[in-house]
């Protein structure tokens, strides 16, 4: 049957509306401001025919609907990460879909092959961390000693991050945890090179800031988008709490245990 079909019957619409609710799915859960997600959704319904779709949109979750109960549907999204190429993927395949009229054997291919693009291989993301604390050491006014310490602190930072992934850590406990150690291994360092600390700290921990959340959140609230908004700068508060948190303790446990207050 024709995915074309301008009245699609129910088994189809159930498929069609499963790869939309799919691609939303996939948009979500790497990081795709949740408006453009009902935008995309929305586009690929009306290019299917689909033209009773409704969906709304929350950060954690999507419910849709193709007019009729027995289609209605709702989806969790419980984990969102960052993965920026594949939310263009999916962009891109909905403007080719409502442009060239994809089949949707063709466009539920391209959704596997976009879900499936992979993270950067882990030595770029070293290095990601290496060179990103080490400019912004120098942007906040370290000098070259505090940028080297930087360095070191955000490539240790981003092997226990990766780690941290594969074991599946929490994601609070990640981030208090990452904050500490860049803190402890940025006086550390700086101690070796004799520079202060507060700039390799203050560098270093840039890479761990909720820059993302807090912009969508922004961008959600500009939409009109309140709730979603409002989601996005809780999450956005508490991972900067997390990082306040791990690195307060350190700083007060050097205080406490050496009688140098770190500057």
């Amino acid at each position: 049957m024709n995915s074309r079909d301008p009245f699609p019957d129910e088994e189809l619409r159930r498929r069609i509306m499963d790869f939309i609710m799919a691609a939303g799915q996939t948009l979500l859960e790497n990081g795709a401001e949740v408006f453009r997600v009902e935008q995309t959704m929305e586009i690929m319904a009306r290019s299917f025919h689909l033209r009773e779709f409704h969906v709304y949109v929350l950060t954690n979750g999507i419910f849709a609907s193709a007019g009729t109960a027995e289609i209605s549907e709702v989806r969790n999204v419980p984990v969102r990460t960052t993965h920026l190429g594949r939310v263009a993927a999916v962009n891109e395949l909905s403007r080719q879909i409502a442009q060239t009229g994809m089949t949707l054997d063709e466009a539920e291919s391209r959704l596997v092959l976009a879900r499936q693009l992979p993270f950067p291989k882990d030595h770029v993301q070293l290095l990601s961390g290496l060179c990103g604390a080490f400019c912004f050491a120098m942007m906040f006014g370290g000098n070259l000693r505090s940028a080297l310490a930087a360095a070191g602190a955000g490539l240790v930072a981003s092997w226990y991050l990766l780690w941290c992934g594969r074991h599946e850590v929490p994601g609070g406990f990640q981030k208090i945890s990452t904050a500490a150690l860049i803190t402890l291994v940025c006086i550390l360092l700086c101690n070796l090179l004799h520079t202060s600390a507060s700039h390799a700290i203050i560098g270093t921990l840039m890479i761990l800031t909720p820059g993302i959340a807090f912009t969508m959140g922004i961008r959600d609230f500009v939409q009109g988008d309140y709730l979603s908004g409002t989601i996005r700068m809780i999450d956005a508060l508490l991972i900067a709490a997390s990082i306040a948190i791990g690195t307060g303790l350190v700083l007060r446990l050097y205080t406490v245990f050496t009688g140098v207050v770190v500057v």
